[in-house]
């Protein structure tokens, strides 16, 4: 089912049709929005560069915690295979312990 939700955004009205839910959407919006206000506070840039400028920094954000993922996923999967090769010794150990 898809959602139709009004949001603003630096001041203008945008309909947004999404199957995610109104929450989310309004979320996302007011990150954006959020973003496009800290750069024409702190810069004299026009909308249109303001914007563009907002969208870069949202970018970056989403690559670097992309990145830090790819890395926790590298570290749960050294963690699971040295976990995998501690059960096989305990259970070898286990098995030694049972013969002797």
């Amino acid at each position: 089912m898809l959602n139709r939700v009004v949001v603003t955004i630096d001041g203008f009205d945008y309909t947004v049709v999404s199957e995610d839910g109104e929450e989310h959407i309004r979320k996302s919006a007011a990150l954006v929005d959020q973003n496009i206000r800290e750069v024409k506070a702190a810069t004299t840039f026009s909308t249109l560069t303001a914007t563009v400028l907002a969208a870069m920094n949202i970018a970056d954000k989403y690559y670097k915690a992309q990145a830090s993922t790819d890395g926790l996923r590298v570290q749960i999967k050294d963690y699971a295979e040295e976990c995998a090769k501690l059960r096989a010794e305990v259970a070898k150990l286990k098995k030694e312990a049972r013969r002797g």
